[in-house]
């Protein structure tokens, strides 16, 4: 399972943003690690908008934070 929607964490995010900016957010809005963990996973692209990034966090879902780690920032 992918975890919770992030959306209602990213209302302060300013997209388009990257992986760093959405964790900044969501973590400023008090998201907790079922929020937090899916979105680490993220490549490490620009996102839209929140229902881009719902969707990426559900295309992700089960993949290793090691597999995206080794994105260039």
């Amino acid at each position: 399972m992918a975890g919770p929607d992030p959306r209602p964490y990213l209302a302060a995010a300013k997209y388009p943003c990257g992986r760093d900016e959405l964790l900044r957010a969501a973590a400023a809005a008090g998201a907790g690690d079922d929020v937090l963990g899916p979105l680490g996973t993220l490549p490490a692209n620009d996102y839209a908008d929140g229902d881009g990034v719902w969707e990426a966090v559900r295309d992700c879902d089960g993949a290793s934070i090691h597999d995206t780690a080794k994105e260039a920032p």
